[in-house]
């Protein structure tokens, strides 16, 4: 299938004459920030706040299920246990992961400190946090609280979270039935989610377990650089016909979930200001996300006259 790469952004509205784009998402595209995903937006200085240019009711992927989406896209964090010399000191560690049935299970040796220090006080905590080459304070990251749980490997139920973490490491099945390794599940209490600069808040243990992962999330950086190479037409369109958007030099596509998408605006003024718009109902597959824009862009020109 050929598809007609879009023209360059103009500053008026499309013409009647622009094709409905159909969008060939890339179905094998992994790998998004959780940017990618969708994100909040901090609050503005005092005395600099603007209006926004979207309704802001829209539907926005909630705290708890962001969270779920970072933890299930990380591999490695940072888990905090309790030492016993210093006493009571946090002692951090890198351990691998892999989240099942929403608790993080980690394989772990007797030989290391944080093993030693589970045995002793079960109680701890996990940083996952999202990587890229930004300000690493405007990345997203959440705090799992809890307490561990040694599995025993010969007991049935264990299956399940083994089959999970050799499955995100597959390098562990050479040394996962030494001796000295075991599994560990951290079994959630609470936790505290950051989105970015001034977008955070703690979710209690009941959301976290209710939330999944946005399915979404590992399309997002596919369909992101699609549109924004193929397509600045037709989110033109969306601007100018659903939000409060006129005015811009440059858009482009920020962010994409199950129950939406944002675009960034360059406005006349200077700067970039957010424009999210929501999907008629949650969203699953790459090909559900191109139906769902396709029939925007044809209400999105039919309202402007297009």
């Amino acid at each position: 299938m050929i598809f007609t790469r879009a023209p360059q952004v103009s500053l008026v509205r499309p013409a009647a004459t622009h094709p409905t784009p159909r969008f060939p998402f890339p179905s094998g595209r992994v790998g998004a920030r959780l940017d990618g995903m969708s994100s909040n937006f901090h609050a503005a200085p005092s005395g600099t706040s603007q209006e926004p240019l979207y309704d802001t009711s829209v539907a926005t992927p909630s705290h708890a299920e962001r969270a779920r989406t970072l933890a299930a896209s990380r591999k490695s964090g940072t888990l905090s246990t309790l030492c016993e010399d210093p006493a009571g000191h946090p002692y951090g560690s890198l351990v691998t992961t892999a989240l099942h049935d929403g608790a993080p299970i980690f394989l772990i040796s007797a030989l290391a400190e944080h093993t030693k220090n589970l045995r002793r006080d079960p109680r701890a905590s996990l940083l996952l946090a999202e990587g890229g080459d930004e300000n690493p304070l405007a990345l997203g990251r959440v705090t799992l609280l809890g307490t561990c749980t040694e599995l025993d490997k010969a007991d049935p139920a264990s299956a399940g979270p083994r089959a999970t973490f050799l499955a995100a490491h597959p390098d562990a099945q050479y040394y996962v039935d030494y001796g000295d390794f075991a599994f560990f599940r951290l079994e959630i209490v609470s936790l505290r989610y950051i989105g970015g600069f001034g977008r955070m808040s703690w979710v209690s243990a009941e959301d976290w377990a209710a939330a999944s992962a946005d399915p979404i999330a590992p399309l997002a950086a596919g369909i992101l650089e699609h549109m924004n190479e193929d397509h600045r037409d037709a989110m033109r369109s969306y601007c100018l016909a659903f939000s409060k958007a006129t005015d811009f030099d440059e858009v482009r596509m920020t962010g994409v979930d199950r129950h939406g998408f944002e675009m960034s605006v360059k406005t006349r003024e200077g700067g970039w200001r957010p424009v999210r718009l929501g999907f008629s109902g949650p969203v699953s597959t790459a090909d559900e996300v191109r139906k769902e824009m396709v029939a925007l862009v044809q209400r999105a020109r039919a309202a402007l006259g297009g």
